[in-house]
């Protein structure tokens, strides 16, 4: 108790740990890393929409052939969204040495007064469109796509300022030298590049910037098991957040070899990681009246639009996607072999279906179902005990945080999440004086239904 009791009267103290509940737990938020034709590089943006991703990405150019340094962003995006993903953190990563912004210079005679660029880098803006008349003001009009802007001013210094105050597509650099520019019509801004070649250092600086934020399911856009530095950013990624507690699945997919789908080696990985899930085989994509063959990366990004529209405890698998085809239609025999290797893989069934939802472990942590379960259960507990952290170490507070503990617990089973659980909140008196509380928990996770053996009598 805080006051001094000189005076007759009635002190309270109030002690809320009774009241204290376990916080919501986040399950379907998704990361994700790739190139893209504008938009700030190396910044997160927190998405709701596809259309809300295309107006700060811009559109994905037309695919070749996979090796042409294709966009991949909105391409993973596009198909996250289709499948039921809804809260995206993306990240748009560049090659630093070629990302560029477009750019015009405004010119008296052949001195330039003030440089005009595109607001972030990308071929993007190249398409900026300029025309500069000069009367007794100077009316600068910049269009772009369905964007038209008009500046009206009397010197090169006010248009530098209206430009950084007002423009949606332009900045003006800081060095300016006044004078009036020459006229022009319909000139072209250039020098804009999408900065598409990004390695495996570019995309794990990118991926860096979602360590500290609440994401469930992590992927680099278009990047493949075969790209072996993009595999070991993602087990890095994975590795560190799971260190600093935010625990997440990573998903990644299969290459093509010689533009299909080989058996060999997408069997013949080598991932065996409980927080990864390797997906394949291709799929198909329609763009501009063209039917292209993408890899199995792409399917990883239908893949985790689905999972994370379901229930941590509901199953992949039996799930059907929404893509238009299957680069490759496997049998009976290989996609069991696909499935004894750890792959999840897709089959045409009455749609295009998850064969079997599981990861690229070997052991306990086979079924995707149960490590969502899991980091479910270590978000909930965290966001339950956190609040005690600096409270009394009694039998009252930890009778308090039994009970917290037990509203989170009991919630994960009437969802069924959990089949039961059993629970201890306890210290010693040495544990007392060392500030610990040593909670136990024993958890039986729900599974799903893989098989259904029917014996048939005939009579």
């Amino acid at each position: 108790m805080t006051q001094t009791m000189v005076l007759p009267g009635t002190y309270i103290e109030v002690r809320d740990q009774g009241l204290i509940s376990p916080g919501g737990v986040v399950t379907g938020n998704i990361g994700i890393v790739g190139t893209a034709e504008k938009g700030l590089v190396d910044q997160v943006q927190l998405l709701g929409s596809l259309s809300e991703a295309k107006e700060i990405f811009g559109k994905s150019d037309e695919w070749q052939d996979g090796t042409k340094n294709e966009l991949t962003l909105i391409r993973a995006l596009e198909l996250i969204y289709q499948n039921g993903g809804q809260t995206v953190y993306a990240v748009r990563t560049a090659a630093k040495s070629s990302c560029s912004k477009a750019k015009y210079e405004l010119k008296s005679d052949s001195e330039t007064l003030l440089t005009l660029q595109a607001k972030t880098p990308g071929n993007w803006g190249n398409e900026i469109k300029i025309t500069v008349t000069v009367n007794t003001e100077i009316t600068v009009k910049l269009f772009q796509d369905r964007i038209e802007e008009t500046y009206s001013v009397k010197t090169i210094e006010e248009l530098k300022t209206e430009v950084n105050q007002k423009s949606a597509l332009v900045e003006a650099e800081e060095t300016i030298k006044p004078g009036k520019p020459n006229p022009v019509n319909d000139a072209n801004f250039s020098g804009g590049n999408n900065g598409a070649d990004a390695a495996s250092d570019d995309y794990k600086r990118s991926l860096a910037l979602l360590e500290n934020e609440i994401v469930n399911i992590v992927l680099l856009a278009g990047q493949d098991v075969s790209k072996t530095a993009m595999l070991t950013a993602l087990d890095g990624h994975l590795k560190t957040t799971a260190g600093i507690k935010r625990e997440r699945i990573g998903i990644i997919g299969s290459g093509f070899s010689s533009g299909t789908d080989k058996l060999e080696d997408i069997t013949g990985h080598t991932v065996n990681n409980d927080r990864i899930i390797f997906t394949a085989p291709g799929i198909l994509v329609s763009s501009q009246g063209k039917q292209n063959k993408l890899p199995g990366s792409y399917l990883a990004a239908a893949v985790a639009g689905m999972l994370s529209s379901l229930p941590v405890q509901t199953s992949p698998t039996n799930k059907t996607l929404t893509i238009e085809g299957l680069t490759t239609e496997f049998n009976s025999a290989k996609l069991e072999k696909l499935v004894t290797n750890r792959v999840l893989t897709v089959e045409k069934r009455a749609g295009f279906r998850i064969v079997k939802g599981i990861t690229t472990d070997d052991g306990a942590w086979k079924q995707i179902t149960t490590r969502r379960i899991v980091d479910y259960a270590i978000y909930g507990v965290r966001s339950s005990c956190n609040p005690y952290i600096g409270k009394l170490n009694n039998e009252r507070v930890r009778g308090a945080m039994k009970a917290t503990l037990n509203a989170f617990l009991t919630r994960m089973v009437d969802n069924e999440a959990l089949v039961s659980y059993q629970l201890d909140v306890s210290a010693t008196r040495a544990q007392e004086k060392e500030g610990k509380v040593v909670v136990t928990m024993t958890l039986m996770p729900t599974f799903s239904i893989d098989f259904i053996q029917v014996t048939m009598y005939l009579e």
